[in-house]
């Protein structure tokens, strides 16, 4: 009896824990089903970071366009460029809601892998065709750096003692050197300040003048620009004297130009004598002091039938002064010594227009392959992305009740009207650029022309 009874409740336990088996399987059947975690947990929901809908918010709304330069201006999509992931864009298409257009899917296939071509629409807009001015004129370039940066001071020291009265070829040494001094400065640059400074024209050679002469040393054309009867009248108050202070000079001259100083300002001193210092000064500290001082002056000197010993001593003046030292001993060495600097200049002017044809035609070959390179870039970027939105059209027709060949309509439209903006865009950029490279080597060819015409036509 007491056996029955113990069965008895056995039994009905078990069969209330079935029931109770039964209900909860019957209640989880009633319940949404609820999707997998993924393995890696790096999915959240669209209401966190999927692209929102219409009802939540706009952020796929600007990518639903058929403009081109809208386009262009678009930021990049979350899996733009070397973050895209097909795997993972695909886990965010399956939270696109249903029901919407092909052209709705579109744009938030967009949103997702829309690659970024803000930097091609910088770069063309805002590209500079322009060209770099020529480099400096060969004067200019010789004598005062690059145009317009430095103002050019000119100081001519004139020997005017005794022995210039020698003569050359039936003409006084001072004659044929205040020629050429005149014929010098007056090919100058329009920008230059020209001095005049006279020394050794008091007094006479005797010994009792000596004192006189050795202390004339006369700025008789102050720094200022040329003028042409100024200059020549200051040219014509002196004559052949007595003593050389040639130190003297220099030291004049250095003190002449103390205020002339800064990295603007280029100080070039010309020496026309035709001996050695004859006065117990020091020419050779003097240049070195001049050249080496705030105004950082170059000492030149033209030689004028100078004996062996003066040319010793002028080329060390002038190489002290970090010049150079040229002699002339008869009229037709002075002639051919303008004539050969009149031929340097042209061949200065030969080496000029070659130089900057051939930096214009490099400069512009460099920024129109730089262009081509551009124009490729993009092409091969809008090719990337519209075969990535080609891929996930496919993936959005199996998932959603859309057409896939509708939404790759938009895709291939807009892809092919990005190109046509690359390519017409660099294609004008680059004609641009040849044009204006173009005008320039002509422009310089044009002006080298003319110089080298005006040179051999000069008198010079």
């Amino acid at each position: 009896m007491v056996v029955r009874k113990m069965y008895t409740l056995v039994l009905l336990s078990f069969l209330l824990l079935a029931a109770s088996a039964c209900s909860s399987k019957e209640k989880a059947s009633d319940a949404d089903p609820q999707p997998a975690p993924s393995q890696n947990n790096s999915i959240e929901t669209a209401e966190q970071t999927g692209p929102k809908d219409s009802e939540d918010g706009e952020d796929f709304r600007p990518y639903q366009t058929e403009d081109v330069m809208e386009r262009l201006l678009l930021a990049p999509g979350k899996f733009s460029g070397e973050q895209y992931d097909e795997a993972e864009v695909k886990r965010w298409i399956d939270q696109f809601p249903e029901g919407k257009t092909a052209e709705e899917y579109y744009a938030r296939l967009l949103a997702l892998v829309a690659e970024d071509y803000r930097p091609y629409h910088t770069l063309f807009s805002q590209y500079d065709t322009s060209y770099q001015d020529a480099s400096a004129i060969p004067e200019e370039r010789e004598q005062s750096g690059s145009p317009g940066s430095k103002q050019l001071n000119v100081q001519i020291l004139f020997d005017a003692s005794g022995s210039m009265a020698g003569k050359i070829g039936g003409e006084t040494r001072i004659d044929l050197a205040k020629d050429a001094v005149n014929s010098f400065v007056a090919e100058l640059p329009e920008n230059t300040n020209v001095s005049l400074r006279v020394y050794g024209h008091k007094g006479s050679g005797k010994n009792s003048d000596r004192e006189l002469s050795c202390s004339s040393t006369e700025e008789i054309y102050a720094l200022a620009p040329y003028q042409e009867e100024s200059f020549g009248k200051a040219l014509n108050q002196f004559a052949p004297a007595g003593w050389t202070p040639l130190g003297a000079s220099i030291e004049a001259a250095h003190d002449d130009l103390q205020s002339y100083t800064g990295e603007n300002i280029e100080n070039i001193i010309y020496i026309v004598s035709d001996g050695i210092e004859t006065c117990g000064g020091d020419p050779v500290g003097a240049a070195k002091k001049l050249n080496q001082s705030a105004a950082k002056a170059i000492v030149n000197i033209i030689g004028f039938d100078v004996d062996d010993e003066g040319q010793q001593q002028l080329k060390q003046v002038a190489e002290a002064g970090m010049g150079k030292y040229t002699t002339v001993r008869t009229k037709q060495d002075i002639e051919d010594f303008f004539k050969k600097e009149k031929h340097r200049l042209i061949e200065e002017w030969f080496a000029w227009e070659s130089e900057n044809v051939g930096q214009y035609f490099q400069s512009e070959q460099t920024r129109v392959d730089e262009m081509f390179e551009k124009e490729k870039e993009m092409i091969e970027l809008v090719y990337s992305e519209q075969e990535h939105l080609d891929t996930l059209s496919n993936y959005v027709d199996e998932k959603f009740d859309v057409n896939g060949r509708e939404i790759r309509d938009y895709t291939r439209k807009l892809g092919f009207a990005l190109r046509e903006y690359a390519r017409k865009t660099a294609f004008g950029l680059r004609e641009e650029l040849r044009d204006k490279g173009l005008e320039h080597r002509n422009e310089v060819r044009d002006q080298g022309l003319e110089e080298r015409q005006d040179l051999r036509n000069s008198g010079k």
